[in-house]
C-alpha cells in the first residue's frame, strides 16, 4: 500500500524534476481542507480498531514531520478508506462481519483518476463524498475528538461497587463530579462531598443515554458505565458508527428500524419519526438476527404454531410435570395431517417423556404469546414482530426476554396507523379484533423492515451507550487480538 501511495506522489509531484513544486494535499488551501478532513475520517477508523493498519497510519501521519513526508501517508490513507467503504458495501444489509482483514486495495486506474481530481479542483469533494452517510457526521467526529485528548489525562478513581443515593455524602462525589463534567453531563463545581440535586440530574441524564433506569441512584450498572475507560468509549462509537454506515447504505426512504441494543422500534418515513415503541429481543441464547426483511401483513387474533425449539426447551419440560398445562393455556395438540388431537393430561406428560411427535398451536385470544397482532415478515428464519400480553416487560430497562422475535408495545397503534397509511377509508381495525379466528390484512405497498446492531449513537450532541448484549464487539476485539499474535 505504501509503494503505492510513493508510485502516485512521483506521478503528482514529479519527482525529483518537481522539487520546488508543493506536495498535492499541500498544493492550495483547497487540498489543505482536503488533507484535514482525510485525517478526520482516519482518525474515526483508527479509533473503531476493526484493522489495525488505520491505527498505523495515523501514527505515522502524526510523527511526518513536514508536506513532503506527510503528503503520501494522505494519499495511502484516501486510498485506504476508499477500498475500506467499497469492501464493507459488499457486505448484504445485517450481515456485515469483520471476521477476517478486508482486502484494502486501490482500484485499477487511481493514479490516473486522482491526478485528474486534483488537477480540476475536485479532491475535496471527492474526499467529503467518503463521508459515512450517517446523521450528525460532524458531532460523531468531534465527540471522538473529545475522547481522544480526555485519553490523554489520568481518569478519576471511581470504584465498582457500592451504592450512593440522593442526598448522601460520599468520598467519591467529586470524582464522579469529574467524570461526568468530563463527559458532558455536568456542568457545576466538582469538589463538594453532597449527592445534591444539580448532580442528581446530571447522573439521571448519564444513566437515560446508556440506557439504565434512570433513577439517581450510583449503583454497579452506573459505575461500570462511569468507569469505562475513554479510548473503548471511542472504540464502541466510531464501531457502531462503521456499521451505521453500512446498514443506512441500504435504507429505503419508508421503513421500520428495530435496533436491538436500544430495544427500540421507530417508524421512520421520508427521514421523520412517525411512530417509536420499546421492544422485547431475543435474549443471548437466542439471538434476535440482523436482517433486511419487508412486512407484508398485519394478522389480528393470529395462532401461534409454537417452534419445534421453543415446544422442546420451554414447554415440553412444563407438560412433563403437568399435563393440564396444554389445555390451560389454550394450546391444540396436532398431528402431522393438521388435525387436532384430543389427549388426555396424562398422556401428554408421557408423550413429553418421550419426545413429544405433534406440533401445538395456540388458539387465538387474550392469553395468546403473540397478543392480538402480529406483523409477518418475509423471511427464512420465522421472525416476526408481534404484541404480547405481558405488557410488564417493556417498564424493564433490559429487555432481552424472547426467543428471537420482536414483541413491541402499543402494537395496536402501529397494526391502525400501518393500515390507515395504506387505506385511509378501509374499515377500523376493531371490526377484527373481536372476531373467533385470525384475519390476516395485506398492505398494499409492503414496508422494508431493517434488524440493525447499533450499541452507540449521536443524538442531540450527546453520545448514546447501550450494552453489548449479544458481545459482538468483544467478538471482533477478541479476533483481532488472535490474529495479530
Amino acid at each position: 500500500m505504501r509503494f503505492c501511495a510513493l508510485i502516485l506522489l512521483c506521478c503528482l509531484s514529479g519527482g525529483a524534476a518537481g522539487e520546488d513544486r508543493l506536495p498535492l494535499w499541500f498544493a492550495d488551501l483547497r487540498q489543505e481542507q482536503a488533507a484535514r478532513e482525510i485525517e478526520g475520517q482516519l482518525a474515526i477508523l483508527a479509533a473503531a480498531d476493526l484493522d489495525p493498519r488505520f491505527a498505523d497510519l495515523h501514527g505515522r501521519l502524526r510523527l511526518a514531520s513536514g508536506p513532503r513526508e506527510a503528503s503520501p501517508l494522505y494519499t495511502e490513507a484516501y486510498l485506504m478508506i476508499q477500498a475500506f467503504w467499497r469492501e464493507t458495501y459488499r457486505f448484504p444489509p445485517g450481515q456485515l462481519e469483520f471476521d477476517e482483514p478486508l482486502a484494502l486495495l486501490p482500484q485499477p486506474g487511481f493514479a490516473t483518476t486522482m491526478a485528474h481530481d486534483a488537477a480540476q479542483g475536485r479532491l475535496y469533494e471527492r474526499v467529503l463524498a467518503l463521508e459515512p452517510p450517517v446523521p450528525y457526521y460532524l458531532a460523531f467526529s468531534n465527540r471522538l475528538r473529545r475522547l481522544e485528548h480526555l485519553a490523554l489525562q489520568p481518569a478519576p478513581e471511581i470504584s465498582a461497587w457500592g451504592l450512593i443515593k440522593p442526598g448522601e455524602h460520599h468520598q467519591e462525589i467529586p470524582a464522579i463530579r469529574t467524570q461526568l463534567a468530563r463527559l458532558g453531563d455536568y456542568p457545576g463545581r466538582t469538589d463538594s462531598l453532597r449527592y445534591d440535586a444539580g448532580l442528581v440530574a446530571a447522573v439521571e441524564q448519564f444513566q437515560r443515554r446508556h440506557g439504565l433506569k434512570a433513577d439517581g441512584v450510583i449503583g454497579p450498572k452506573t459505575r461500570r458505565w462511569l468507569r469505562i475507560d475513554y479510548r473503548e468509549r471511542a472504540r464502541l462509537l466510531a464501531r457502531a458508527m462503521v456499521r451505521q454506515a453500512h446498514d443506512r447504505h441500504y435504507f429505503a426512504p419508508d421503513h421500520l428500524l428495530v435496533n436491538i441494543p436500544d430495544y427500540r422500534l421507530d417508524w421512520v418515513q421520508a427521514g421523520q419519526s412517525r411512530f417509536r415503541a420499546r421492544v422485547v429481543v431475543g435474549m443471548p441464547t437466542r439471538r434476535t438476527p440482523r436482517m433486511h426483511s419487508e412486512l407484508h401483513s398485519v394478522v389480528v387474533n393470529p395462532y401461534w404454531n409454537v417452534p419445534r425449539s421453543i415446544l422442546r426447551k420451554d414447554l415440553l419440560p412444563r407438560i412433563l410435570t403437568d399435563g393440564s398445562y396444554v389445555r390451560r393455556n389454550g394450546f391444540e395438540v396436532l398431528d402431522q395431517e393438521n388435525r387436532t388431537l384430543w389427549l388426555s393430561p396424562d398422556e401428554l406428560s408421557r408423550l413429553a417423556f418421550q419426545g413429544f411427535p405433534y406440533r401445538l398451536r395456540q388458539k387465538p385470544g387474550p392469553g395468546n404469546a403473540l397478543g392480538r397482532y402480529k406483523f409477518h415478515l418475509v423471511n427464512s428464519q420465522a421472525i416476526y414482530l408481534h404484541d404480547t400480553p405481558k405488557q410488564r416487560l417493556f417498564d424493564q430497562s433490559h429487555r432481552a426476554f424472547s426467543s428471537g422475535c420482536i414483541r413491541v408495545q402499543n402494537a395496536e397503534l402501529l397494526a391502525n396507523l400501518l393500515l390507515q397509511a395504506q387505506s385511509p377509508s378501509g374499515p377500523p381495525l376493531s371490526r377484527y379484533v373481536g372476531a373467533s379466528g385470525p384475519r390476516w390484512l395485506t398492505l398494499n405497498q409492503p414496508l422494508a423492515v431493517y434488524m440493525v446492531y447499533w450499541s452507540a449513537w449521536m443524538e442531540q450532541g450527546l453520545a448514546q451507550y447501550r450494552d453489548d448484549i449479544y458481545d459482538l464487539d468483544r467478538r471482533v476485539t477478541h479476533q483481532w487480538a488472535e490474529s495479530t499474535n
